[in-house]
């Protein structure tokens, strides 16, 4: 209980405004929000917190995949709830932008991708494959991982171009 006693004493602290803490018995439940057009809230995300052997065993919902965390790593999982949080439907006008500047075949380089589940690791390289539907930029990487990128929220750079966009960095 005295891990679950940090989480709760570090969000109190610094996210109150955008989560609601829960504790139950055994375990903590942290409710991260967005603020609705209307002002109102809603949850974005829930994590059940448990401890197990010395760590937080993090498990967010929808995805139920759990997570084995320190204390000390909640900042970063809020960190990428925000960044997530923040991903939108483009417009066709965003969508043709997003595909005329990531480009089939141009490489790219990832500086930090913000996922809590499965992120591929900073400085791993990879090639654009294809831009979908959504605007997720899907890149086959050196790793062998496929996991998209979105230009708005994960950080990379452009390491060659395929085509005449401005190749600036995200």
């Amino acid at each position: 209980m005295k891990q679950l006693i940090e989480v709760i004493k570090l969000v109190a602290d610094k996210y109150m405004n955008s989560t609601n803490l829960i504790l139950s018995d055994n375990y903590l439940t942290l409710e991260y929000l967005i603020d609705r057009t209307d002002g109102e809230k809603d949850v974005y995300k829930t994590l059940k917190i448990e401890e197990f052997d010395g760590m937080l065993k993090i498990t967010p919902y929808p995805e139920r995949v759990e997570l084995f965390k320190k204390v000390e790593d909640i900042d970063e999982i809020i960190e990428i709830l925000e960044k997530q949080s923040k991903t939108r439907e483009y417009s066709k006008e965003e969508l043709k932008y997003i595909r005329n500047k990531y480009t089939v075949g141009t490489k790219v380089k990832l500086i930090r991708m913000y996922d809590l589940i499965g992120a591929v690791p900073p400085n791993t390289t990879g090639t654009i494959s294809y831009v979908d539907d959504i605007g997720t930029i899907h890149i086959d990487w050196e790793n062998g991982s496929t996991l998209g990128l979105n230009f708005e929220i994960d950080e990379f750079t452009i390491l060659n171009e395929r085509s005449n966009s401005s190749g600036e960095d995200n």
